[in-house]
């Protein structure tokens, strides 16, 4: 019961509307019953031998964990409850996967380079979780290196931060994360 009320006022917090509340209570939900199927999921995992380290578990652990959280960020980005219905409702009711090749994507605010951009992040970061898993540290391998390549690196790492930390054409500098609530 903590959880789920921590959580709710968790979405309290972000915004005294119906919506954020239930995007909190769905991510204390999501918590509270994931601790429940624990056992659950550990009699499963034992009975049909899966093996936890696997790429396929990992993998689908997740896949898993993306949905769930992008069905709980519905709400939070829905301007009601009434609207993030209506988007769920249209989530299992539009019969058109070509929507997702035709370029109509585009349209919904990210245009092409922000995808490219957005396709490159997530590389670097599977890359970085990929070094993570295989206890490859990243810092160590750059403080190996010669002075002037860590001088570079660092110089590039510190531009790229710069420049892309205030991307796209909605960036304004007087917008604070919260600036709204």
């Amino acid at each position: 019961m903590n959880k789920i009320i921590v959580f709710l006022v968790s979405g309290l917090w972000h915004g005294a509307d119906f919506s954020y509340i239930a995007w909190g209570g769905i991510n204390g939900l999501y918590q509270v019953v994931g601790e429940m199927l624990q056992p659950v999921r550990d009699k499963a995992v034992s009975v049909l031998r899966l093996n936890r380290d696997s790429i396929g578990h990992r993998l689908a652990k997740i896949f898993v964990t993306f949905a769930l959280i992008d069905f709980s960020w519905i709400f939070f980005r829905a301007s009601g409850i009434s609207d993030a219905i209506m988007i769920i409702k249209s989530i299992f009711t539009v019969r058109n996967p070509w929507i997702l090749f035709d370029g109509s994507l585009y349209k919904c605010g990210l245009d092409i380079k922000n995808f490219h951009l957005m396709i490159i992040s997530i590389a670097v970061l599977a890359f970085a979780d990929l070094c993570k898993c295989r206890n490859i540290r990243l810092r160590d391998i750059i403080i190996r290196q010669d002075y002037w390549f860590r001088w570079i690196f660092v110089a590039a790492a510190v531009t790229f931060i710069l420049t892309f930390g205030i991307w796209g054409a909605n960036y304004n500098a007087a917008n604070f994360i919260y600036f709204q609530f």
